[in-house]
């Protein structure tokens, strides 16, 4: 009689969400990664093996300094209106900075947080993108992980003997004589 096979554990590493309708999570199984998309109603599992992993691509997107701008103007006029009154404890004051704080929140967690990203695994089979990594400290922090868990799965290489390799390559590459007509 066979056992039945252990359950995989997960960490999570990262989540976010997606125009406040999708819950979006990365998860570090034993050898691979899952990552999960859910809107309360259905869910979308991508699972990406370590061994097939061939690279993460991050782009930074202009989110995070839009969003920067945006509140800072909002807070800014607040701030222009509070200060403009001669009595800066008077009622109209006090409702129009109430109105302002959660702006002035929201631009000091923006920029604690950091630049936005956009990013994506490098398979065999293509790119997946990951949406729960959407600022790029995130991004900094998986590769740091994830580069001696990928390194133990696919084998490492010295880097002089890649180097040797792409020698060698384009030495026999330049040496080969040209292709006939």
């Amino acid at each position: 009689m066979t056992s039945p096979a252990q359950p995989v554990k997960y960490r999570r590493i990262a989540r976010g969400t997606i125009a406040m309708i999708m819950r979006c999570s990365l998860w570090l199984g034993d050898d691979h990664l899952l990552s999960v998309k859910s809107t309360g109603y259905t869910e979308e599992y991508v699972r990406i093996y370590l061994k097939d992993l061939k690279g993460i691509v991050s782009q930074r997107t202009k989110t995070w300094m839009m969003l920067n701008v945006l509140l800072g103007i909002v807070v800014g006029l607040c701030g222009t209106g509070i200060l403009s009154t001669n009595d800066i404890f008077s009622p109209g004051s006090i409702a129009l900075g109430f109105f302002c704080l959660p702006f002035f929140v929201g631009l000091v967690l923006n920029m604690v947080k950091g630049p936005t990203c956009k990013t994506n695994l490098l398979t065999p089979l293509g790119l997946v993108d990951i949406p729960a990594l959407q600022r790029s400290r995130k991004v900094s922090r998986l590769i740091k992980e994830l580069r001696p868990l990928v390194a133990a799965q696919q084998g490492s290489m010295l880097r002089s003997e890649l180097l040797s390799r792409y020698d060698n390559h384009r030495a026999g590459a330049s040496t080969a004589p040209p292709p006939t007509p």
